[in-house]
């Protein structure tokens, strides 16, 4: 199957990252704030919030896996946005956050504020699962193109249960790889079966893979933020294209 997209290596998107924040002039602030924008009007795109049956009844939630670098700080970014928007409930995993980064702990003080629930284990992960109905989507935003498997402690439990019980569980959206892939080989010794891929700034070579492994493989393209002149630098001028109008996000 011929692909509608191209493709950016995992060493040229860490040299495209570092290039719009010095050529580009981009802080990771923003990137990260565009970025996990990107990622919340994709899932809003694709999965409608549910509407309320009256006033007072609770929003969807949506389960949010966060791991401790940029992927996982454009899901605590992703989260918010639903939030604010009235969409979803987010309900926060993130076992390994920085103790050293005043950026992540910003994001979470916001969803502290916003009254965003948090849970620290893989038992409160399935009790909440277990919940028919109550979760509508999985966010998976552990790993980014810079992951290398096989995965450790402490998500190892936490992606082989999705892995395992993918086929029982709400639609799985992962950010720019599916947690546990091989950038470039994709699945490895597991597979958690996301639903659905939202790559930032340009699809990874792991990308044709996913969606050629199954009929109904939703992919999103987002991060409308490369100057014209990057994207030539880097032969991704054609995904610029994608977009039309106001659009951040584009489905591939």
């Amino acid at each position: 199957m011929s692909r509608s997209f191209k493709i950016l290596s995992a060493k040229a998107a860490a040299q495209l990252d570092k290039e719009l924040m010095s050529t580009g002039a981009f802080s990771i602030d923003q990137l990260m704030e565009l970025a996990g924008l990107a990622v919340a009007k994709a899932i809003y795109a694709e999965y409608p919030p549910r509407h309320k049956q009256t006033q007072n009844s609770p929003l969807q939630k949506i389960l949010v896996l966060v791991g401790p670098g940029n992927n996982g700080g454009d899901g605590l970014v992703a989260a918010r946005h639903l939030r604010t928007w009235g969409a979803y409930d987010p309900v926060l995993y993130y076992p390994k956050r920085s103790t050293h980064n005043q950026l992540y702990a910003n994001l979470v003080k916001q969803l502290q504020e916003l009254g965003v629930k948090e849970i620290s284990t893989l038992e409160e992960i399935k009790s909440l699962l277990s919940k028919e109905g109550e979760v509508g989507v999985i966010l998976d935003a552990l790993f980014g193109f810079s992951f290398k498997p096989p995965v450790r402690d402490p998500f190892k439990d936490v992606i082989a249960f999705l892995s395992t019980h993918h086929h029982e569980l709400p639609p799985i959206v992962s950010v720019d790889i599916p947690s546990g892939w091989d950038v470039d080989e994709g699945p490895t010794d597991v597979d958690i079966n996301a639903s659905m891929l939202i790559s930032l700034s340009a699809p990874k070579p792991c990308a044709e893979r996913f969606v050629n492994s199954g009929p109904d493989k939703k992919h999103y393209l987002g991060g409308r933020f490369i100057s014209p002149a990057i994207a030539k630098k880097y032969g991704i001028e054609d995904i610029l294209d994608k977009y039309k109008g106001d659009e951040l996000i584009t489905k591939l």
